[in-house]
């Protein structure tokens, strides 16, 4: 009985916190609620290094966590985000081990690198990555603090949060029993935030050196991103001239209205799903895709269209580069990353062909078609008519380091992102989606622009501010809208250190794995030493064990 009024406050604790960070997560529900951050980061410590506290405490945290911010994900399958909660908390009940198997002196330590990994092992995980909700996601509107991740990406980022978390619930402990004392509880908290702004300071540099290399010349490009405000499904699912007529309404019309205006743009954007032809790739690559021939004025602008192409019996979502008024296409890029559930099936290589077919079937049946697309091949960056290269992220690439920064290493000057999150009936997805795309231009020191279906739209500058946005406001909506931007072009290079952030997750990955193991290993240990002390107790005179009757 003790025991369990012992563990029911832990228990309380760990919601808590689990709450607290979900509280944090895009988009933050209160006033300044992404500093909640820092609270929920310290009761995980508290929770991960109590030794007394059960394991399964820090699982019901990560589960909670999971399914706060993934709560929208409900509306494309049921059973998708109930395995994306409880596996998800496999996670940070992972981190928990690895702290315990860290020793106490170290354990702030033990816990930055844990957390670190932990977020990094989610999002890399084959066939089932999910880099949603990171601790640094909460600051993406703290662009001066965001610099920490042009230095070591989101895991240094979430490694420092979780350094600073740590020290926090040093200084509530020392406060409470004296247990560091203050001026060791003191000494972690300073050195924690020394190390964030020392960090971001560092980032900053990295930033001017990269913006400093840019090449001289005319580096502003003019973006009009056109909005439509359907799901796809219902444009779709209409019969031939209604179709027509909303496609008209929604793509052309708007996007005829961009191309009147002054200055004009250089690119103008319609988001991925935009249109249901499906050229195979032969044609596309011999550019005799004559989708749009004749439907716009002539324009020195081109248009880059969210559309699927056929390999095969496959599709691959792309980004196509249209001439206007020919309609050619001049090139295109092929999504890199794609979803799990909604355009493949993860893991179904390794089940029953039966329990696959039925899978597939359910897959199938929430989403109207297959999710049988195939991986894109990469390709080089596009150029507008002026010559400035820029690459094209499909959706769910602006979710991961590598595709944007493939495209900067590659001379990108500006990123684009085509996505169709009309799914999420506007959830807390969309902000998140929008807080990764202040990452990647941190990252990179590159401008994107993001062109949705129905939000958020959004244009974010290479020093990683929100430079002009539309409100969310999800489909179906009366009619479209236009988010027209010019911004000033990055240097087409990787800035300077950029191997660091390549390197940072996967090796805080392998420290998780080294301190979960040695926790195990330690907990097998104590089990059999206390078996071994148990089995050679002395008997009492009746040759009862002490205590017996």
């Amino acid at each position: 009985m003790n025991a369990d009024a012992g563990a029911r406050p832990g228990l309380a604790l760990a919601l808590t916190g689990a709450l607290l960070l979900g509280f944090a997560t895009p988009p933050a529900i209160v006033p300044f609620g992404e500093w909640l951050w820092l609270p929920a980061l310290a009761i995980w410590f508290g929770v991960a290094s109590e030794g007394r506290r059960p394991l399964w405490h820090s699982y019901l945290y990560g589960c909670l966590h999971m399914a706060w911010f993934s709560w929208s994900v409900r509306h494309v399958l049921l059973p998708a985000y109930v395995a994306i909660v409880f596996v998800g908390g496999l996670y940070y009940l992972l981190a928990t081990a690895c702290v315990r198997g860290t020793p106490k002196a170290l354990r702030p330590v033990g816990f930055a690198v844990a957390v670190a990994g932990a977020f990094w092992l989610r999002a890399a995980m084959p066939e089932i990555w999910y880099p949603h909700g990171q601790p640094c996601h909460a600051l993406y509107e703290w662009p001066a603090l965001m610099r920490v991740v042009t230095l070591g990406g989101e895991p240094l980022m979430n490694a420092l949060l979780a350094l600073c978390g740590a020290a926090a619930w040093l200084l509530w402990s020392s406060w409470r029993v004296a247990v560091p004392t203050w001026r060791r509880a003191g000494i972690w908290c300073a050195c924690a935030w020394l190390l964030l702004f020392g960090a971001a300071a560092l980032g900053s540099a990295v930033s001017l050196l990269a913006t400093t290399a840019a090449p001289a010349g005319e580096r502003t490009v003019r973006v009009a991103a056109i909005e439509p405000g359907v799901h796809p499904f219902d444009l779709w699912a209409l019969a031939p001239r209604a179709r027509r007529e909303l496609f008209v309404r929604r793509f052309v019309e708007p996007t005829r209205r961009a191309l009147a205006a002054q200055p004009s743009p250089d690119l103008v954007l319609w988001p991925e799903s935009s249109v249901d032809d499906r050229p195979d790739l032969a044609s596309l690559e011999a550019g005799d895709v004559a989708m749009l021939r004749g439907v716009l004025p002539a324009s020195d602008a081109r248009l880059l269209v969210g559309a699927n192409v056929r390999v095969g019996d496959e599709l691959t979502p792309a980004a196509m580069m249209v001439e206007l008024p020919g309609g050619r296409v001049l090139g295109h890029h092929e999504k890199q990353r794609l979803v799990p559930g909604g355009e493949f099936v993860p893991l179904v290589g390794m089940l029953p062909s039966g329990l696959a077919a039925s899978l597939r079937e359910l897959f199938q049946q929430a989403l109207g078609a297959p999710p049988d697309c195939r991986v894109g091949q990469p390709r080089p960056p596009l150029r507008t008519a002026a010559g400035q290269p820029f690459g094209a992220l499909l959706c769910y690439d602006n979710a991961f380091p590598g595709p944007a920064a493939d495209q900067v290493a590659q001379g990108a000057t500006l990123l684009v992102v085509l996505s169709n999150e009309a799914w999420y009936r506007g959830g807390a997805e969309l902000e998140q989606l929008v807080a990764m795309t202040v990452v990647r231009a941190c990252e990179n020191v590159t401008p994107i622009v993001r062109c949705t279906m129905d939000g958020r739209s959004v244009a974010v500058s290479a020093a990683g501010r929100i430079v002009a946005g539309l409100a969310l406001d999800p489909a179906p909506r009366d009619a479209a809208r236009i988010l027209s931007v010019s911004l000033e072009g990055g240097s087409g290079k990787l800035p300077p250190m950029a191997w660091l952030r390549r390197n940072t997750g996967f090796w805080c990955a392998v420290l998780l794995a080294l301190g979960a193991a040695h926790a195990a290993v330690g907990r097998v240990r104590l089990r059999s030493a206390r078996t071994a002390s148990a089995a050679g107790a002395p008997s009492g005179p009746s040759g009862d064990r002490p205590g017996g009757s």
